[in-house]
């Protein structure tokens, strides 16, 4: 099942390799030395995937009155100088987004970010209380974050590929419904597939019209027999925040359900959500 969403623009991609680990401190430099020599130039992501363009943290890297949490894969930022004032320590840099091309993710700048801690740091602070309190703002090299992002990206996160995704998807959904698994299996003859009667189209986020960002958004989800949609996954990813609207695209789909001898029944099937750049529609 193919849908089509419409959009047009273009512009440049950056593309900057990910963040490797963070190099130790080291002593007999200035506290904003350090934390320059250990972060400026590194690609980390956000932990929580904040949304806004300045963000505020307590003196322990607690988050301060920010509300506003967005796809993780706009939440990457490229740090470009750590400052230490009398205020705390200001973090500035480039947002981040990520964008899957055949499979794998590229980076692209889509703004600009600053981050303020409100700590007064000096020469007796250590290495690891500086490591903790930027480890509470921003999500480690290699560490698993896939539990953060919302349920629908659970199956992202668990395969390899979309062939490996889809059947883990399908898999966890026999489990849960055997009936369900039954109908997979229902020979053509007595089977009717579902159709979509009303499907509005997703919402092109603004990093990704900026960017021309084109290609597929693999999902799967149930069609039970009133026609309604549940259990949406993301399969294969186009990224950029493309994924997260259609999800709640898909969400407020209907459909004639599939039907078994007439009778209308509940399903899993694919379907692979289309964004193609328009400048008509593209912001």
């Amino acid at each position: 099942m193919r849908i089509l969403c419409s959009v047009r623009h273009s512009a440049f991609l950056t593309v900057l390799a990910f963040a490797s680990l963070v190099p130790a401190l080291t002593w007999g430099q200035s506290v904003q030395d350090q934390l320059n020599s250990a972060y400026k130039g590194k690609v980390l992501l956000l932990r929580n995937f904040y949304s806004d363009s300045d963000l505020e943290y307590d003196q322990d890297g607690a988050p301060i009155g920010i509300t506003t949490v967005g796809p993780w894969t706009l939440a990457d930022m490229e740090i470009t100088s750590v400052a230490v004032t009398a205020r705390g320590i200001e973090i500035t840099g480039n947002r981040v987004g990520t964008w899957f091309r055949n499979g794998k993710p590229d980076l692209a700048r889509i703004g600009k970010l600053k981050i303020h801690v409100t700590r007064s740091v000096s020469d007796g602070d250590t290495e690891k209380v500086l490591r903790t309190v930027l480890g509470n703002i921003f999500v480690e090299p290699g560490e698993e974050f896939g539990r953060s992002a919302p349920e629908y990206w659970r199956f992202y996160f668990g395969g390899t590929d979309f062939k490996s995704r889809s059947a883990a998807w399908r898999d966890a959904l026999r489990e849960g419904n055997p009936k369900a698994a039954a109908n997979d299996a229902l020979p053509r003859p007595v089977f009717t597939a579902p159709v979509p009667v009303s499907h509005p189209d997703p919402t092109y986020t603004k990093a990704a019209g900026a960017h021309h960002v084109e290609g597929l958004s693999r999902l799967g989800i149930t069609v039970d027999p009133t026609g309604a949609t549940s259990n949406i996954a993301i399969l294969d990813p186009l990224g950029m925040g493309l994924d997260d609207q259609a999800v709640l695209a898909v969400k407020r789909w209907k459909f004639r359900p599939a039907t078994k001898d007439g009778h209308p029944i509940q399903v899993q099937v694919n379907v692979d959500i289309t964004f193609k750049c328009y400048s008509s529609t593209c912001p």
